[in-house]
């Protein structure tokens, strides 16, 4: 199914992929229609599951979370049993993330650790359950996840800032903002006043605590998840390496820039550069590839690419 969005449904996406907290009244005054309107078309593209949700960007790093991921290479496994492992994997609170894909992975997952031991026993108890399944297995630390809406919508360079989770050093919190970033990681666009209720505490009390949230860095932004496979994008991501690591920033800043990029990943244990993106055909990702290969000739030694299939999770805040 490829549904055709017009040059409205790409604001009104664009908008609430900037800042999903935006109110409707905002977005009519910037794409110069009615309240109504933008309400009508925010309902209309829910329905058609093209926009499935409101998430907050969570920098954890700052809660004290460092965030491990991991990729998986199936064998000798059956659709049925393979269904079984990745439920088992989202139903794990620690887990964040999880995201089904073509090519030399097949699901990759993030979980988020205060110690790194505690992962080591995670760890034990998956490989005594499902070792028999893996073939191949790549475990890697997130340190930067770096993150750009989906500018290509309007097609135009990049020149918003994004959000920047990791390699941060933890702040100081209280339980109620705890409970304030669990009531609103899966639900960006709650009002203040539900939140205020659920909280049992006043509209000004709540306001206050996200504001502050903000201003700390534990809440980097607000994102609608936005399903573009739906009008006609897949997903892609790839793991570069570099023959000269000195141009790395050149090349983030590059990045940034380009419309059809969304994340820029920096791990430990992964490749020397790592970036997600967003085409409408193979051929369109291999023109981007080349781009950047032409502005960094000399730099790039190689790079390998999975194609995502279902992200079956996405919360930047399910454990505590």
């Amino acid at each position: 199914m490829n549904i055709k969005l017009d040059l409205y449904d790409k604001k009104i996406l664009l908008e609430l992929d900037i800042n999903a907290r935006i109110q409707s009244s905002e977005i009519a005054k910037k794409i110069k229609k009615s309240k109504q309107f933008v309400n009508y078309r925010i309902k209309k593209l829910e329905e058609q599951k093209i926009i499935t949700g409101y998430n907050t960007v969570i920098d954890y790093s700052r809660l004290g979370f460092t965030s491990i991921r991991v990729y998986f290479k199936y064998q000798n496994i059956t659709p049925r049993e393979q269904e079984e492992l990745e439920s088992d994997l989202i139903k794990d609170n620690e887990v964040w993330w999880l995201v089904t894909a073509e090519g030399s992975v097949d699901v990759g997952y993030a979980t988020a650790i205060k110690n790194i031991l505690d992962f080591y026993a995670y760890w034990d108890e998956i490989m005594k359950k499902y070792k028999h399944f893996i073939s191949k297995s790549q475990v890697s630390i997130y340190s930067h996840i770096r993150q750009f809406p989906k500018i290509y919508l309007l097609e135009k360079p990049n020149t918003e800032e994004g959000t920047l989770i990791g390699a941060s050093t933890k702040v100081p919190h209280t339980r109620l903002e705890i409970k304030l970033l669990k009531l609103l990681a899966n639900n960006a666009r709650m009002s203040i006043l539900e939140i205020a209720s659920k909280l049992k505490t006043s509209p000004q009390t709540a306001r206050g605590h996200i504001k502050k949230l903000q201003n700390n860095g534990i809440i980097q932004g607000y994102k609608a998840l936005i399903n573009a496979s739906l009008f006609g994008y897949r997903y892609y991501k790839a793991f570069i390496n570099l023959t000269d690591t000195t141009k790395r920033n050149d090349l983030e800043k590059f990045c940034m820039r380009h419309p059809n990029i969304l994340n820029i990943n920096r791990t430990i244990g992964g490749s020397d550069f790592e970036i997600e993106l967003q085409a409408k055909t193979f051929s369109e990702f291999e023109k981007i590839m080349d781009e950047i290969k032409n502005a960094f000739k000399g730099s790039i030694k190689d790079y390998e690419f999975v194609i995502a299939k279902e992200e079956k999770k996405m919360n930047y805040f399910p454990f505590e």
